[in-house]
């Protein structure tokens, strides 16, 4: 029987309701207002990256023992990213083409940049839909999971030194620093992000191990971060620090297991959003834009600011829901049916909360220079 992980969506919820805050100022640039990423905020704004990140890895390492190989489980990932990416990735190029000063993402769109944002292959400037640059680091870490696949079954030790492998990558990315000398697959293969998604996976390995084996988990974890900044740079002792201080926040979200799972009305409407959150990333700066669009073309004063932001971020949580309802769940059932060989096995999570179905929030950290310094995706800019 398949068991709620409620305190997983209630972490996956938390981080998608950050990334609309982040956003929110699409809703009020138009009317004045000051930004929302500034003062206290400004430090942890954009944390919810890195959440989702440690969340994948330890999402990841539940499912991919149930995948029949390396390339079942792959081919799982693409089927539940790569169709939604491709819709709101249509979605923000029409727009472009339509009106060219709407670009979500600021660099021309080119065939290939367009064929690298359908796939979430790695590239070094922003996708077309920028949002979604984080899919390239999903992409990347399922690579390396899948690969291990094919090596054999995963095994608790093969878990383990998998997990070890990944926060080896990490540290190697922060050694490495955004160098575009380096090969763009290079670039994401070893990055600092690898951290969170070997985090997240170790994470999952001590449900399964005993006080002595959590214990050198947690060493070794504790170990990684020292290391990292000894061998990482400027830009990236910022970003190892938030994702050490979001394992911890996931750490604690799982202890609380019980509570969170538990039937209850707040429990219930953080599932539901977790549930949605996938879909809630996607269009969220859509509905956003539109909302700051509007508000200026009425000539709402500046006094109102607030309320129209809240309202923009309560809108975009419905569009989320209601897309995840209307186009996300139908074209997963679909893929499910179609998919060949396919045998639904018992999960200890509900198959909708596999990994492909993470949400992902903006660029915190700085990468290269063709991105925008400061990493963020400025709510200020984009249609």
């Amino acid at each position: 029987m398949s068991e709620r992980r409620g305190e997983i969506q209630w972490l996956r919820a938390v981080a998608a309701f950050e990334v609309v805050i982040v956003h929110s100022d699409l809703a009020t640039k138009h009317l004045g207002d000051p930004a929302v990423v500034q003062g206290w905020y400004g430090r942890v704004a954009g944390i919810g990256v890195e959440l989702f990140f440690v969340v994948s890895g330890f999402i990841i390492c539940l499912v991919a023992p149930r995948a029949q190989g390396g390339v079942s489980f792959m081919l799982g990932r693409i089927r539940r990213i790569i169709p939604l990416c491709v819709i709101f990735t249509s979605l923000a190029a029409a727009i472009h083409l339509s009106a060219g000063r709407y670009l979500i993402a600021p660099a021309p769109i080119t065939p290939d940049r367009l064929l690298r944002s359908y796939l979430t292959l790695p590239q070094w400037s922003y996708p077309v839909l920028g949002p979604t640059w984080t899919l390239e680091h999903e992409m990347m870490f399922y690579l390396v999971v899948a690969g291990a696949l094919l090596l054999g079954a995963p095994t608790h030790r093969r878990k383990l030194a998998l997990g070890a492998v990944v926060v080896a990558l990490g540290c190697l990315g922060c050694w490495l620093g955004p160098d575009p000398n380096v090969s763009v697959w290079t670039f994401h293969l070893a990055s600092p992000y690898m951290l969170a998604f070997g985090f997240g996976w170790l994470l999952c390995c001590c449900e399964e191990a005993g006080g002595r084996e959590r214990a050198a988990i947690g060493v070794l974890c504790a170990a990684a971060v020292l290391l990292a900044f000894a061998v990482g740079q400027d830009w990236s002792h910022r970003l190892v620090l938030r994702i050490g201080v979001v394992t911890l926040l996931c750490a604690a979200a799982l202890r609380a297991r019980a509570v969170l799972s538990a039937d209850g009305a707040l429990n219930r409407m953080a599932w539901r959003l977790g549930d949605a959150s996938f879909s809630l990333y996607l269009s969220h700066w859509f509905v956003l834009s539109a909302v700051g669009k509007l508000a200026a073309a009425a000539g709402v004063p500046h006094d109102l600011a607030l309320p129209v932001r809240i309202a923009g971020i309560l809108l975009a949580m419905a569009v989320g829901l209601l897309t995840y309802r209307l186009i996300e769940m139908p074209i997963d059932r679909l893929l499910r049916r179609r998919a060949p060989g396919r045998r639904r096995a018992a999960l200890a999570i509900p198959p909708r909360w596999a990994a492909g179905d993470l949400p992902i929030p903006e660029r915190v950290a700085p990468v290269i220079p063709a991105r925008p310094p400061g990493g963020v995706l400025d709510g200020r800019v984009g249609p």
